[in-house]
């Protein structure tokens, strides 16, 4: 659902801000409160974490074995000091000697490989829309024709231009929208800094939220956006934060949404055509982008042990990072496809994808992909998605899916995760996806501190793509602990050993469901008890 993902973008200034750039310092802001929360437990702390301190103190076995997790998302900011410990390393390649020493079909791939990569080192940074490239290639087939000139060969693709045209048709005002949001907001910013200067660093950018708070309102004016900056403060914006976000407005106006640019041509290669596989082994973040793949890491495995910075699930994860995000516009088909089966090929036994695909071209492809993943024991969890709709209507169901028809599940390897938040009378977030049917199982996936590139090396964020990376940290420590278990036990094991939740959740003004009835656990993630159940389940112990 294409139009309610879009609507999300104007949301997301509270709820999924992601920070901008690389490198910076280790400094964590003053946001003590979120801080780890969820790693802790509902009986002992109130707070519906995933039981994870607990299963370090009564659970984890020191040196358990290492786990490789491969993240298909952004470029990933490989040197940060919370997550450079953590990072794969291909042993059987030799850095930059412009040979492809494994024989693997990837020139230099040391930590992994970028789909998006071309020229001297780059990035493909911004894409169309998937609906932008199908219009392309069928508007000259189906351009100006109705359906009683179809053949009924072709029935299926025109019915797939017809949906590509109405979503670019919901998506201009939107598009148009963000822009003009994130313009007003930029403008609101700098009037607020100069409103409440005394509160404002100028050399980091950040207001200071207890001083926010000393402050008494003398005009209408600051009165009015007093509250909005507070909020500043809170999620740590700063000024090359908005710029970056305008700038993307723009070049979503300019390039994603716009069937005249063709920024993929830079690239080359064919985007319906799996052996044609372009890209190079930088994987790093470049400067000035926003890095989801680096948020999305340290929820899962920003190293626990170094004495500074947050702690991610599990130092046993080696992340291989997989690039086929830019930092707007959509991956294609073609690009997840290869990605699943590079991680397959070079040792993931599990495969992170915090994202979710609504408009889908070749999904043969992603299901092929999907099968030999299974077929080679490699999990791969997914985000369920960050829009309030039921997933389990086949318009609102994200790929990849467990059934290409939307039916029974027919995949033992795909979990499905969506986002919980920390007390039980908001157990499920206002904005988070469910589907009794399509969601697994629920995690932690509002206000986290986690890694960022950039300016903030730490940020706070929310969304299921930090719900589906702490999952995958779940499944490769409980694997890093029961080397012998198989990818169907992993997954069921997490299933089984969830939180379960009593609770009544809000769904509307005057609707109420019960929270079981969101998934098909009605459970909350839960490592201490996946390693109890894993201990039961291993014939190691």
């Amino acid at each position: 659902m294409v139009n309610g993902k879009l609507i999300l973008v104007v949301l997301s200034v509270l709820l999924l801000l992601n920070g901008c750039g690389s490198g910076g310092t280790s400094e964590i802001p003053e946001e003590a409160e979120q801080t780890g929360w969820q790693h802790l437990d509902l009986k002992r702390d109130s707070i519906i974490g995933i039981s994870l301190e607990r299963a370090y103190s009564e659970r984890v076995k020191p040196n358990g074995n290492e786990v490789v997790v491969a993240l298909i998302d952004s470029p990933l900011d490989i040197d940060h000091p919370d997550l450079k410990a953590q990072i794969w390393i291909n042993a059987d390649e030799v850095p930059d000697n412009g040979l492809d020493d494994d024989g693997n079909g990837y020139v230099d791939d040391v930590h992994g490989w970028n789909f998006l990569g071309y020229g001297d080192g780059q990035t493909l940074r911004f894409s169309n829309y998937d609906y932008i490239r199908a219009i392309r290639r069928l508007e000259p087939r189906f351009g100006g024709i109705d359906s009683t000139e179809v053949e009924p060969k072709d029935s299926l693709e025109y019915r797939m231009y017809q949906k590509a045209l109405k979503l670019r048709e919901n998506d201009i005002p939107d598009i148009q929208g963000e822009l003009d949001y994130y313009s007003g907001q930029l403008e609101v910013f700098n009037e607020c800094t100069s409103l409440f200067e005394m509160a404002y660093d100028t050399n980091s950018g950040l207001f200071n939220g207890a001083l926010l708070d000393t402050l008494q309102p003398t005009t209408g004016r600051q009165k009015e956006l007093l509250e909005q900056v507070k909020d500043y403060a809170y999620y740590g914006w700063y000024p090359s934060m908005m710029e970056s976000f305008k700038c993307q407005g723009e070049m979503r106006k300019a390039v994603c949404g716009n069937i005249d640019a063709e920024p993929r041509s830079v690239i080359g290669d064919d985007i319906y055509n799996l052996l044609d596989i372009r890209g190079h082994h930088l994987v790093d973040a470049p400067e000035g982008w926003i890095s989801h793949a680096t948020q999305v890491a340290g929820i899962m495995a920003a190293t626990r042990d170094n004495g500074f910075g947050i702690k991610g699930v599990s130092n046993s994860i080696r992340i291989m990072p997989l690039v086929i995000f830019p930092e707007r516009g959509d991956e294609t088909d073609k690009d997840l496809a290869n990605a699943i089966r590079y991680a397959v090929d070079n040792g993931a036994q599990i495969i992170n994808y915090s994202h979710g695909r609504y408009y889908v071209e070749r999904p043969d492809f992603i299901w092929e992909a999907l099968e030999y993943a299974e077929q080679h024991g490699v999990l791969m969890v997914t985000a369920a998605g960050n829009t309030p709709v039921d997933i389990d209507r086949p318009e609102d169901s994200p790929y990849p899916r467990d059934n290409p028809d939307n039916g029974e599940e027919r995949l033992t390897n795909l979990m499905k995760v969506a986002a919980s938040a920390k007390k039980l009378e908001w157990v499920k977030p206002s904005w988070a996806s469910y589907g009794k049917k399509n969601v697994d199982l629920f995690a932690p996936g509002r206000h986290l501190l986690t890694t960022n590139s950039g300016e903030r090396p730490y940020f706070t964020i929310g969304g299921s793509s930090l719900a589906c990376a702490l999952t995958s940290g779940v499944a490769a420590l409980l694997w890093s602990q029961y080397p012998d278990l198989d990818h169907q036990q992993i997954k069921t094991i997490l299933m089984l050993s969830g939180t379960r939740i009593e609770q009544e959740v809000k769904m509307g003004e005057d609707i109420t469901v019960p929270f079981s009835e969101l998934s098909r656990t009605g459970r909350i993630l839960n490592a201490h008890d996946a390693l109890l159940l894993g201990r039961e389940a291993s014939t190691l112990d």
